[in-house]
């Protein structure tokens, strides 16, 4: 993750942030490197996890809607936090009596929704630990071999699916698990149906088993095992414990405890398979009895309309999503008044991450904000990963830079490693009761995770914003394991290429793979706006992606940017572009269920584009500075 508001002008009123901003202590090594700490220590709670804020909460706003979610009629359905709390000890009865428990995991197959909120609280509240998968490796995979590595890591006694027959083909994969499926709709001979469990009756027995069960759970017990895949494409099993979520509560209850004061609403798509969505967005509408709409859109085209649609119902809190979404959304803004003063009338500040935010894109928000509501709205972010349970670093006030990432939060604590570089980057680790113990059944990939301190390596680099005073914040400086040296030994910065391309050639492009490995300049590899591309001449109004990315007009202009770029004085130019019609696969790992691209496993995969792209005498579809 990355990054916060830039491009701030005193001149244009900031909606204020009610974040804490919190002293950091800096210890300065002789080597070099830095140790970051926050002055105040977390504050103490007695919940165990997310689950046991439900109780007090439907004691208070039992008739208040916790989960809404679009029927297929359209209209909204909802549970309401009393309804919540009966169905999480219900379910959880059932789940005990499957047979469930530490040893025995529930695997969830299919995507967000109300009753796969009811079932991973269930389970969190009785101690047996959930698996939530993306549903592509059930339903878009045509070999379902990430979905059988997974398998291999982490065997279920119980899988959980929204509607069976969309799955019947990765349940037939996993028939051999012999593992009972929960099914939503459409359960089958032998799948046990939903409403079942949910309608369990809660006989004295069932009540004191439940009961047990949630007295039983220790800090260091399983409560949800998340998958990061990285570059290899292999699946890796993280676990994260009771502890580990205990740990991002208790820095919710410092950094956002002015939710308490407010019925917060929030409205999401990111899924609950990945950290962001699952651990941060997920815990904090229970941790602070929020209202919590399930949007069924995508920053996709097809889907956006969705998303569209539902924002201009829902006026949100916060509203936290992945750039590649702020950047579908920016369009969508620019042109529905309505949309905007929705979203804009209520919200508190923005929020994004999984990767940096383009500063185009950050300042056309910027400016419908300007128009609709006579102020700028902060974009707040932090760094974190899965590994990390989603926390980390966190910046909570207004700041000049788009790349401030904060400073550690309480709980956690930040080590600073200089690069060999010698540019002032320095490598980012993390230590703190967030961070996970290590991965499943991949010892060594745990080995080279940790430092001998224990602090867990991101594989992230930052600056410090100011080397003289920590508590400004850092500034995400890429990662480490995408840079690279052109053949004369420059280094490039792969990260900040990337968003430097993206900004120069705005809106042209929706994405980018910078290339240059043991060549001696740099080019890239991207993908086209369509619609900012069919607005460069009215030829192009009708044109589909792959008429796009050959046309002489759309080359013309991506070469002009670049020749642009050059006359800036930059001391590393991206010289040629090269455009790609088809979408980055996620069955090859080229792109994340969040957005993210893979650089390394893209250009792999597209080997022989990157050969077209340094072609000595490159096709006229390739756009050059020169």
């Amino acid at each position: 993750m990355s990054t916060l508001s830039a491009s701030i002008q005193p001149a244009v009123a900031v909606r204020p942030l009610p974040m804490p901003h919190r002293q950091t202590l800096v210890e300065r090594r002789s080597d070099g490197s830095l140790i970051l700490r926050p002055a105040n220590p977390p504050p103490a709670i007695t919940q165990k996890s997310f689950v046991d804020f439900v109780e007090s909460w439907a004691l208070t706003r039992g008739e208040t809607a916790v989960f809404c979610e679009r029927g297929s009629d359209g209209t909204w359905r909802r549970l309401s936090w009393r309804e919540l709390w009966q169905q999480v000890q219900c379910v959880g009865a059932a789940l005990l009596e499957l047979g469930l428990d530490q040893a025995h995991p529930l695997m969830l197959l299919s995507g967000n929704s109300i009753e796969q909120a009811v079932v991973l609280l269930a389970a969190e509240y009785v101690g047996i630990p959930t698996a939530p998968v993306s549903p592509a490796y059930a339903t878009l995979s045509q070999d379902f071999g990430r979905l059988k590595a997974i398998v291999d890591l982490v065997p279920p006694a119980a899988l959980f699916v929204q509607n069976a027959a969309s799955f019947e083909r990765a349940l037939g994969t996993l028939a051999h698990l012999h593992a009972p499926a929960i099914a939503v709709q459409g359960a089958g001979a032998g799948q046990l149906d939903w409403a079942t469990l949910a309608q369990t009756e809660l006989n004295a027995s069932r009540r004191a088993a439940v009961a047990a069960a949630h007295a039983a759970i220790t800090p260091d017990a399983t409560a949800r095992v998340l998958f990061t895949s990285g570059s290899t494409g292999t699946p890796k099993g993280v676990a994260l414990t009771y502890g580990n979520l205990k740990a991002v509560a208790a820095y919710y209850a410092d950094n956002l405890a002015f939710l308490l004061d407010t019925e917060p609403v929030f409205l999401d798509w990111l899924p609950w398979h990945h950290g962001l969505g699952g651990v941060l967005n997920l815990g904090r509408a229970i941790q602070f009895g929020a209202t919590h709409y399930i949007d069924d859109g995508r920053p996709v085209p097809g889907l956006i309309e969705r998303t569209v649609r539902n924002l201009r119902e829902v006026a949100p809190t916060i509203f936290t999503s992945v750039p590649s979404a702020w950047a579908v959304l920016a369009n969508e803004l620019e042109r529905d008044p309505v949309l905007a003063a929705n979203l804009f009338s209520k919200v508190l500040f923005f929020g994004y991450g999984g990767a940096s935010l383009p500063t185009d894109i950050h300042d056309r928000i910027q400016r419908v904000a300007e128009k609709t509501v006579g102020q700028r709205i902060a974009f707040a972010t932090g760094l974190a990963c899965t590994e990390t349970s989603g926390m980390g670093t966190m910046c909570g006030w207004i700041t000049n830079t788009i790349s401030n990432i904060g400073t550690p939060v309480p709980g956690s604590e930040v080590k600073l490693v200089p690069l060999e570089s010698a540019d002032g980057r320095y490598e980012i680790r993390m230590r703190g009761a967030n961070v996970f113990a290590g991965y499943i059944k991949q010892p060594e990939l745990t080995a080279a995770a940790f430092d001998e301190e224990g602090f867990f390596r991101l594989g992230d680099a930052v600056h410090l914003a100011n080397p003289d005073n920590p508590s400004e914040g850092l500034l995400f400086a890429g990662r480490v394991v995408e840079d690279f040296k052109l053949t004369n030994g420059t280094w490039v910065r792969t990260g900040a290429m990337r968003l430097a391309l993206l900004d120069r050639c705005a809106p042209l492009l929706a994405d980018a793979v910078i290339c240059g490995h043991d060549h001696d300049y740099v080019a890239a590899l991207a993908w086209p706006n369509v619609a900012a591309c069919q607005r460069l001449a009215p030829e192009l109004a009708g044109l589909d992606a792959e008429a796009l990315t050959q046309h002489p007009v759309v080359v013309a202009a991506l070469s002009e940017r670049l020749r642009s770029q050059r006359s800036q004085g930059a001391s590393v130019h991206v010289e040629r572009i090269l455009l790609m019609a088809e979408p980055p696969c996620m069955d090859a790992n080229e792109i994340a269920d969040k957005g993210y691209v893979n650089q390394a496993v893209t250009r792999s995969r597209r080997a022989h584009l990157v050969d077209a792209l340094f072609h000595s005498e490159p096709a006229a579809r390739v756009a050059r500075a020169r």
